[in-house]
């Protein structure tokens, strides 16, 4: 896997027709992408890029293998969440998500891989494909157009003009704000000029400027990726030699700090058992309420799951493999302890929920502490077992996370903790929390709002039904199809019932 060590001489039609495709999408990257709501059009962009970039790959002899065409299964249901939910966090993250899959897909599809199966070595494919490929072939996309047009001296003029101007452009709404706020006769001739360039076309301006860095990361991967050109900078061999320079403590260091943290664990359990397991009985120490109890445990062994995690990482980082035994073994113990902890954890959020009810943090935290007992589990096993855990952690992650993506966070706690008030197992219901989750909860509030005979709640819900948390709404944003999800389609609907 070599990289190419210099530009190519000539650029091919398809490749002079990708790098304008790529400056439109770039351009409807912050068209269609909205911040503040990240809705339809965040999967309209994504269909309009992988296409242009299949065909483009199509066109250079690259067809869609089994691997790449999984990924690209992915990619369209993780996309298809922005059309279904409201939740932002979730879709914050899922944007994160998406972009990352998309970059890994390109590398599929064009077998630039460092490894050909799911192994460790997707950490330096996503170095490779996040950082150096798109960036080192950054300048690529103008060099396709400036191939076109430099045919011609007149098309080497009009280049260099155009570029003088998008470079002088910010300059440019500086210098006349300054001037307006500094004569009335000039802000008159301005305001006159306004009147013919609409608003609409400035902010198109603006988003265009925008777009171009978008545009040339985006072919920079793409068309690096297709013609193999410094797509070598990482390596399995660079990757093993920096992996092997990261060893440089003594394996009896690293074996003998977490023997001091396994005794650790053995003396907090053997005093802690009764305490500690409460929760499993349903029964609480003396004097200590339910809250106490299981919120202030549950966080504090979030963090300390949390801490395992990054000790194993470590651990496995730095030490020198002189007694690869002992490690394996002090590592399965840690992850047994671990396990442990994070099922004591998950039995007193049980405990709290059955008592307290769902709110956001508790599903958000419970999801976590189940997705890190997998990941210990995983680990656990591989200090006896040869297998590929990497594959099997990588593909559990992207299930657990599209579990969170359609699991309807918001709409299963209104609907849970509606259901529990109606069933009289929970004794209030807080319907001013249940206002601030996302428009998934509406249909759920609604259709309590039709049932109850109780007049308070259902003003109650009524004020929180007609509170809209999105942050569309609140930043005065401009709603339109960008900004499209079912679920806030269907809030709509039921508002203008009430």
């Amino acid at each position: 896997m070599n990289s190419a060590p210099l530009c190519k001489a000539d650029y091919a039609a398809e490749d002079i027709v990708f790098a304008f495709t790529m400056l439109l999408c770039g351009f409807l990257y912050w068209n269609l992408i909205s911040v503040e709501s990240l809705g339809a059009g965040v999967a309209v962009f994504t269909a309009l890029f992988c296409i242009a970039a299949a065909v483009y790959l199509r066109q250079g002899g690259f067809r869609q293998t089994g691997k790449s065409l999984l990924c690209l299964a992915i990619i369209a249901l993780s996309a298809s969440a922005f059309l279904l939910f409201d939740n932002m966090l979730i879709k914050g993250f899922n944007f994160i998500f998406l972009s990352v899959t998309v970059v890994y897909w390109i590398s599929l599809a064009t077998g630039r891989t460092l490894e050909n199966r799911i192994s460790i070595y997707i950490l330096g494919d996503i170095v490779n494909q996040l950082i150096a490929v798109p960036f080192r072939n950054f300048s690529c996309c103008f060099g396709g157009i400036k191939h076109l047009v430099a045919r011609h001296q007149k098309g080497r003029g009009i280049l260099a003009g155009a570029l003088g101007v998008l470079m002088i452009l910010p300059v440019l709404f500086l210098v006349v704000s300054l001037l307006v706020s500094a004569d009335a006769v000039f802000e008159g001739f301005v305001s006159s000029i306004r009147i013919t360039l609409s608003e609409d076309i400035v902010e198109y301006i603006v988003q265009f400027l925008m777009g171009v860095p978008v545009a040339c990361y985006l072919y920079g991967l793409v068309y690096g990726d297709r013609y193999e050109r410094h797509t070598g900078t990482v390596s399995m061999e660079s990757a093993d030699r920096h992996a092997a320079s990261l060893r440089f403590v003594p394996g009896m260091t690293v074996y003998a700090a977490l023997a001091a943290l396994n005794i650790v664990y053995v003396l907090f359990f053997l005093t802690q058992t009764t305490y500690l397991f409460s929760a499993f009985g349903n029964s609480l120490p003396e004097f200590t309420t339910y809250s106490e109890y299981a919120r202030r445990g549950f966080f504090e062994l979030c963090a300390v799951a949390g801490i395992d995690l990054a000790v194993i990482a470590f651990a496995h980082i730095v030490a020198k493999r002189e007694r690869v035994k002992v490690l394996q073994i002090e590592t399965a113990v840690l992850c047994v302890f671990t396990l442990m902890l994070i099922t004591t954890a998950l039995s007193k959020m049980g405990m709290y929920i059955a008592y307290y009810g769902l709110t956001l943090l508790r599903v958000y935290t419970t999801w976590f502490m189940v997705l890190l007992f997998f990941i210990f589990a995983i680990i656990a096993v591989r200090q006896f077992r040869r297998f590929n855990a990497a594959r099997i952690l990588m593909l559990g992650f992207v299930i657990f996370f599209m579990v969170l993506c359609f699991g309807n966070v918001d709409g299963l706690i209104a609907r849970y903790n509606i259901d529990r008030y109606n069933q009289g197992t929970l004794e209030s219901l807080d319907v001013e929390a249940l206002g601030d989750l996302s428009d998934a909860a509406v249909p759920y509030m609604y259709e309590l709002y039709l049932e109850t005979d109780d007049d308070d709640l259902k003003n109650s819900l009524a004020e929180a039904i007609a509170k809209d948390p999105s942050m569309v709404d609140r930043m005065g944003h401009d709603v339109s199809f960008r900004d499209f999800n079912l679920q806030a389609y269907k809030a709509d609907r039921i508002r203008s019932l009430i």
